[in-house]
Order: structure tokens, then C-alpha cells, then sequence
């Protein structure tokens, strides 16, 4: 069977186009380099952009993509995927079905493991008891001494839950508490390593401070991931990144600016076949009475 950079090069030459138009609003040139060379695998979001680019059918580049990483975080990739695109039950239904909970060994995994059954509990089914009961498993976990991105992630999730039974006060005591932990984690936007896990804290933060008027920091939150996708290359949540920016713009009454932002939103969610963001693009447009780039 043919590696996944062997197919990725064959099908890139059939069509003639280089190294760097392919990477063209992906990754970069380098990225490609490497996968076709079998250096690295890429995360989920720039194999499907690839794959959609290519015109090759994504279950195939997944078949190859799976010979060369462990399964189980090829898993989490794909429910991380699917939890972006609001496919919450979906991704529920791939976590229990394609891990096998007593094989998993590490300790850093079985949080993982965890924090996305809270969060497909929490927005998939509106199970907010369970959600809790699956955070506070993360969050009371003493293996590793030292904060880590799961943490973040879980702490971010009881907000998210407190938002979701109309509890404003208590939500805004988690967010704040995850973005100080995030600010403690990392220290430097550089130091990064998973952003596509940060953006989930910036969005949800975002959309948090815009459902309490605070457009502002809505805004600077949303800025802040655009800004850590752009340092990484990838594009995992700039369609609802950028278009939670928008939203937040127009609410602040700069709509040239707010033109801008839904124009990019809607390129990344065209991209990433993400619909729910698409619609949302659409209903704001016609509500805002905003000029538009005939993108759809």
C-alpha cells in the first residue's frame, strides 16, 4: 500500500500545480515538503483541506494517515473535526465507538478522553449533569502536578455549561479563571504547541463576552486566535473566528469593517463545509443590511 505522501504527490503532479499552490490558505510550503517526504502528519483540518483540494476522497487519505499515527489520536482529531463543525452527537458516537477506554494508557489521554465526552454530553445532548460530572473528572485529576492544556479546556467547558442553564455570574468566573490559566500556560502566543485546542477556548470565550455585551473583548479574544492560527499556518475555527468578529463588529456599529470579517468567515466555512456558520452569514447579512462579496 502506498504512503500518504506518495499519494498526496501523485495526485498533486496529475494535476500540475507545485508544492506552494497547494499550500496556498493551508499550510506552507515546508508542511507539504514534509508530508510528501513521510516526515510528519498533518492535523485533520489541513489533511482535509488538502483532500478537498486534490478532489480525493478524505476516507482514502484518512486509510493512508492511519497507517503512520497512533489510532487514537487520529480519533481525537476527527472529534475534535466534528465538534468544530457543531457535529457534537457525531463525534460522541465516534468517541465511544472507536476508543476502547481500558486500552487507553496515558494519563494526559484519559483527560482528553473526558473532556470530550463533557463537551458532546454538554452541546450534543444539553446533558449538562453529565457534562459536569465528565469536567470535574478532568479537572480533579492529580496525575500530572503541573497545569495543562486540558485543564484549560475543561475549566473553559463548566463555563460553557453555566452559560447554557442561563447562569451568567458563575460562567463568567470560569471563563475568566480559563483564560488566566491559558495566559499562565503558555506565557508567549509563540510557545504554543496544539493552537487548534486554544482556538476553542478563544472562540468560546468570545462568544461568551458577546452574549454579555462586552463587544470589545469579544473582539480582542477573536483577534487573538486569528493571529495564533496566522503564526501556525492552519485554519482550524477561523470561520467561526472570523465571523464572530464580524458579529461583534457590527454590534459596535462598524459595519465596513464587519463586511470585511463576514467575507472571510464565509471563505473558511465554504472551505471547511461547515453550514451552521454559513447560515448564520446569511441571516446576519439580511438582519445588518450589510454589502456583501458575492460569496454565495
Amino acid at each position: 500500500m502506498k504512503s500518504l505522501g506518495e499519494v498526496i504527490k501523485e495526485n498533486r503532479l496529475a494535476k500540475r500545480i507545485n508544492q506552494s499552490d497547494l499550500a496556498a490558505g493551508i499550510c506552507t510550503q515546508a508542511t507539504v515538503s514534509n508530508l510528501e517526504n513521510n516526515c510528519c502528519i498533518p492535523n485533520l483540518t489541513i489533511l482535509i483541506a488538502i483532500s478537498n483540494r486534490l478532489e480525493i476522497d478524505q476516507n482514502l487519505l484518512f486509510d493512508y494517515a492511519l497507517m503512520n499515527i497512533n489510532y487514537t489520536t487520529a480519533v481525537f482529531n476527527q472529534v475534535k473535526q466534528l465538534c468544530a463543525t457543531y457535529k457534537h452527537i457525531e463525534a460522541k458516537e465516534l468517541l465511544l465507538n472507536e476508543i476502547d477506554f481500558k486500552k487507553i494508557e496515558s494519563a494526559y489521554e484519559i483527560k482528553k478522553y473526558y473532556y470530550y465526552l463533557g463537551l458532546t454530553e454538554l452541546i450534543g445532548s444539553e446533558n449538562f449533569v453529565d457534562a459536569h460530572y465528565y469536567f470535574n473528572l478532568v479537572l480533579s485529576d492529580k496525575t500530572e502536578k503541573k497545569l495543562d492544556l486540558i485543564d484549560v479546556l475543561a475549566t473553559n467547558g463548566v463555563g460553557i455549561a453555566y452559560v447554557l442553564t442561563s447562569e451568567y455570574d458563575k460562567a463568567h468566573t470560569y471563563y475568566e479563571k480559563s483564560l488566566k490559566q491559558l495566559e499562565e500556560l503558555v506565557g508567549n502566543l509563540k510557545e504554543i504547541g496544539d493552537s487548534n485546542d486554544v482556538m476553542s477556548i478563544y472562540f468560546n470565550s468570545a462568544k461568551f463576552y458577546s452574549q454579555i455585551e462586552n463587544y470589545e473583548k469579544a473582539i480582542e479574544l477573536c483577534s487573538q486566535g486569528i493571529l495564533l492560527q496566522q503564526m501556525n499556518h492552519t485554519s482550524f475555527e477561523l470561520d467561526r473566528l472570523f465571523y464572530e468578529k464580524a458579529f461583534n463588529l457590527v454590534k459596535l456599529g462598524k459595519k465596513s469593517e464587519a463586511e470585511e470579517f463576514y467575507f472571510h468567515a464565509a471563505t473558511f466555512a465554504i472551505l471547511n463545509k461547515n453550514t451552521i456558520v454559513i447560515e448564520s452569514i446569511k441571516k446576519n447579512v439580511e438582519a445588518f443590511n450589510l454589502q456583501t462579496y458575492n460569496y454565495f
